[in-house]
């Protein structure tokens, strides 16, 4: 498949610093229309399903995430059509009515948990990025986002990462690290500027 249109990868565990890392990229590239795709808006519309208990529902395994469409959308993209991206509510847990149109530019962003967990997603990717960070940084940084951010209580936060979150980390994420292209240590206080010079320089190398 042939495309002006070049896919970047973003990976990481919940709270590692893929997004800031993805949106700090798309900003120094900002003049040519680059712009970020998020997988946690393509989550399955679980809010709408029988039966839905958010306690109970993983939210942090491959199986949670639409990858059909991400991937139809990524195609897309790559042929040089627009897309119709879903908007994703965290509150309801459901796809919101309204959908994000976007077009293909010569740099799309993608950035999620499990996009590596997917064989034909790894393929359609240009280059993919690993985010590392260790288990209490990741903690700490999804307790004060999700607090803040998701309106959830901390005793939920802290009960949801320890029995799904986590878990999920070691059985799903951590194992994409060795099919990333590039592995990005993001430890202590961040600066994204520094971080993206390494994924920069991979982007103008091909």
């Amino acid at each position: 498949m042939t495309s002006n249109v070049t896919l970047l990868g973003i990976v990481g565990g919940s709270a590692s610093g893929k997004t800031c890392l993805a949106e700090e990229i798309a900003r120094q590239h900002a003049g040519s229309g680059t712009y970020v795709l998020s997988e946690d808006d393509y989550y399955v519309d679980a809010g709408n399903m029988p039966g839905f208990d958010p306690k109970r529902f993983n939210f942090d395994e491959p199986a949670s995430k639409d990858h059909d469409l991400l991937l139809a959308h990524l195609e897309a993209l790559k042929s040089g059509q627009p897309i119709e991206a879903p908007l994703y509510d965290f509150t309801t847990h459901c796809r919101r009515e309204e959908t994000q149109f976007l077009t293909p530019a010569p740099l799309v962003v993608i950035e999620g948990l499990h996009l590596l967990s997917s064989t034909a997603i790894s393929h359609v990717l240009d280059l993919s990025v690993f985010v590392d960070a260790d288990r209490d940084v990741r903690f700490q940084r999804r307790l004060t986002r999700d607090v803040a951010e998701r309106g959830r209580q901390p005793d939920f936060v802290k009960h949801q990462f320890e029995t799904l979150v986590d878990p999920m980390h070691v059985a799903h994420v951590e194992p994409q690290k060795v099919q990333a292209d590039l592995i990005i240590e993001n430890m202590g206080a961040p600066d994204f500027t520094q971080l993206a010079e390494p994924v920069l320089a991979r982007l103008k190398d091909q």
